[in-house]
This record gives structure tokens, sequence and C-alpha cells, in this order.
């Protein structure tokens, strides 16, 4: 059940163990440009253990995590700063830290609003990317900066710094400015670009330098942005999501860094972790029509199937692979559970980068007229409420606890949900489990 209601910092804090945990502790407490979790999430940032803390009703959220002993408290802050510059740019918004603070425990600040606040349950953390380069870093705090700015003027600045970080060298610049300014993406920056063009005739590029940047951060010659000057401010306003698409499209293009768009777009992480798993040859020969006779050790993992947003599946953990082979241009994978019970099968179609699962096929279920075959029947149920309700497949390693691949929310067609009929299902397989119960104990 997804909870989008509010509740007080210390109503979060006493109801989450990992954040009673007395230490030593540093939060960032930001002023959010986006929809922000209602409840704590955590996940491993640079060797540490790093909370989102909520929206609560009398608190900043923010950021906050136990300082380790051997990192002071100021490097303790750079890391939050980091990681917000992270989540930022994958979720495509700002935000501005506006207090930091500490304690014991994570101390947030305290705040009058409580209303007028975007929300949502909680960060999609799947995927975030990890980098130990300087300049990526360095890029994506300007981004989160720039769009966490109000003024027009410091933010066209720190949209433009990000852009000479992803491409140092100025005449380079310059050249993939000219030659890539008609790939900007959104309407926002679309729209602006056709009305700079019907304005200023020349080298664009050069105009957002001169008139943009060297005015902004200089006070010596023209052109000068006269703080005073109302035209100055709209002319940046309107020109500013120009430079930020640039930036980001630089940031994609010389440091590596995809936005959230382009990964769903490509789609990669559907079959990311496979590839680091079955061999070469095996994945090549499945993508050909007629694959040929390939004897190939393949040492597959056991799984956890999971959904995001849902409580895990007992009968979901530690699935053991016991069969791979090549069908219809696919790599198909069958996986058994602990009990026997329970077989899924899914495929990794390479070709398309897709992982494909197919619910009248893929989830089958074995009664041996046991107890726990009727469990499995109810959570088979639960299962397959939680994925018609825009579930997202995850496949962990069981063993180590690392995500191998995922899909997105599947999104279903000609269907109403029935909350009422979900309800007596679950009754029907309570009612049925009990009988098998009485039935074992009888002839017990």
């Amino acid at each position: 059940m997804i909870n989008l209601k509010m509740k007080s910092l210390n109503e979060i804090v006493a109801d989450t163990p990992g954040l009673l945990v007395s230490g030593e502790w540093v939060c960032l407490n930001i002023d959010t440009r986006t929809a922000w979790p209602t409840k704590p999430q955590f996940f491993a940032f640079e060797g540490c253990q790093v909370w989102i803390m909520p929206l609560t009703t009398d608190h900043y959220p923010g950021l906050a995590t136990s300082k380790p002993a051997e990192m002071d408290r100021d490097e303790c802050f750079a890391l939050l700063h980091r990681a917000l510059s992270l989540l930022a740019w994958q979720q495509d918004t700002g935000a501005m830290v506006v207090h930091m603070s500490g304690g014991d425990l994570p101390r947030m600040m305290g705040r009058q609003q409580s209303t007028g606040n975007a929300i949502l349950d909680e960060f999609d953390l799947s995927d975030l990317p990890v980098f130990e380069n300087g300049p990526q870093k360095l890029a994506l705090a300007l981004v989160r900066e720039g769009r966490g700015l109000n003024h027009p003027g410091y933010s066209f600045l720190s949209f433009y710094r990000a852009l000479e970080t992803a491409i140092p060298d100025g005449p380079a610049r310059g050249n993939w400015v000219t030659a890539n300014i008609v790939r900007v993406e959104g309407h926002r920056a679309k729209d602006a670009l056709e009305k700079l063009k019907a304005n200023i005739q020349g080298d664009i590029g050069k105009h957002l330098r001169e008139s943009g940047r060297h005015a902004i951060a200089h006070a010596k010659a023209d052109p000068i942005i006269n703080p005073d000057d109302p035209r100055d401010a709209r002319r940046l306003e309107a020109e500013r999501p120009i430079i930020e698409a640039l930036a980001v499209l630089a940031i994609e293009d010389h440091l590596g860094i995809q936005t959230r768009h382009k990964a769903w777009r490509e789609h990669l992480y559907e079959l990311r972790g496979w590839k680091r798993i079955l061999p070469p040859a095996v994945i090549q020969a499945s993508v050909l029509p007629e694959p040929p006779d390939l004897q190939a050790n393949v040492d597959l993992p056991t799984i956890n199937f999971r959904l995001r947003r849902s409580d895990p599946f007992p009968l979901l953990k530690g699935l053991m692979p016991v069969h791979a082979g090549l069908t219809n241009q696919r790599i198909e994978l069958v996986y058994r559970s602990v009990d026997g019970l329970a077989e899924i099968v899914f495929w990794l179609n390479f070709a398309d980068e897709r992982l494909e699962f197919d619910l009248d096929h893929s989830f089958q279920l074995y009664d041996d007229g046991s107890v726990a075959a009727a469990k499995n029947g109810k959570e088979r149920c639960q299962f397959v409420w939680d994925y018609f309700g825009n579930g997202e497949i995850q496949l962990w390693d069981a063993d180590y606890g690392a995500l191998i691949s995922r899909v997105d929310a599947y999104i279903p067609l000609n269907m109403m949900a029935n909350l009422d009929g979900h309800v007596a299902e679950l009754a029907a397989w309570d009612k049925f489990i009990a009988d098998r119960e009485r039935a074992v104990n009888a002839d017990g």
C-alpha cells in the first residue's frame, strides 16, 4: 500500500530503527524543486549509508548520514552534497541546501510550511550511477545548483559552467555547440531556441557565450548584465532553457552520465546484469534465427524475484536455476522455488534489450495437496494484484544482494481494478489454507 501522508519527524524516526542509532549525524536540509518522498529511504554512496529524510509536517526534508570516525564533518557534508547532486540529476530537477545540521540523531531543522508540497511515496534508487570522476561530480553539482536557483543570471552561469566542465577546451566547446544545438531536447528549450533564432543573426553559441556567460561574470566590458534592468532578466530567463539543455547534452556526450529519459529510452538496465553473467557467445547466438548447437557452461546465480514497492514474496526468494536454453531468438531461463512447488520462466531478448515476462505462462504452481502449496496459491494471488497495479519486476542476486535487472512498470490495458474482489479472493485462499491445515492435523 502506497502511503502519501506526511508525518512529523518524530513519527518518522520512531518508526525507522535505522534512524534511532545514536552517533554523530550530519544532515542537509533542502528546498526541493521536485516531488519528495513521504517515507525514509537509504542507499549506499561512496562507502556510506545515506538516508533520504522525507517531507514532514514540521521539518525540512533532505539527506542525512552517520559520520564515519575517519571522516571530518566538512568531508561528510561534502559527501551529502554530492549525493544530493546525483539524486537531483536522476530526478531531472534542482535542490538548494538551506541549512546544515546534525546531532546524536538525524536532527533536521524545523520549518513552518507543511502544505503546498509535491509528494511521492519514494524515489526509485534501483539504478543509481556510480562514478569516481571529478568533472562528473562537479558537472552534476552545477546542474543541481542551476536548476535550484531562482535568479536567472546566476542560474544561467551555473549551467554554462557545467558545459565548460564537460568540454573544457574553449574552441572545441564552441564547435560542439554550433554542431549540436539542434539536438537540444524538451519543448521549453526548443521553443526558446526557435525564438532566439528569429531575433539573433549569426552564431547562437557565440551569443550565449558573450551575451550570457561573459556578461554575467564580468563588469568591465559590454555587454553587461544590469541587475536593475528587467529586460536583461527577461532575456536570460528566456535563454536559460537552451543553455540548460546544452549542459545536459554535453554531460551525456562527454562525461557519459545518462539522463533518466535517455536511460528509459535505451532501457539497457533490463539486461545489463545478465551481460556480466552469460558468455558473449551465448548472447550472440541467441539473436540468430538459427543458432548453432552450443556447448557452454553457464554459472547462473540464485535469484530473488521481486516487485518494487511490494513486500518481498517468500515463495520467490532464493529461486534456483533449472534450465537455460535458446528459443525464438531469446534466452529462456527457468527458475524453481526452494519448496519445488513453483517455477518462474522469463526470456532475455538481447535483440531488443528486453526482459520478457508473461503472467499467463511465466508463473507456474504445482499442487501436491500440502498446506505449503495452498499458501503458495495465496501468494501468487497477491503477486498478480501487485503486478497489475503497475508492478516493476526486479531480479536480484540472492547471494550478493546485487540488482541484476529490472523492467518498467506494467501498464494494464482494458482492465479495471476490483479491490473488493481481490480481498474476497484472499479470504477464499485463507479458508482453503485453513481447511488443509485441519485435514493435515486430522490425519496426524
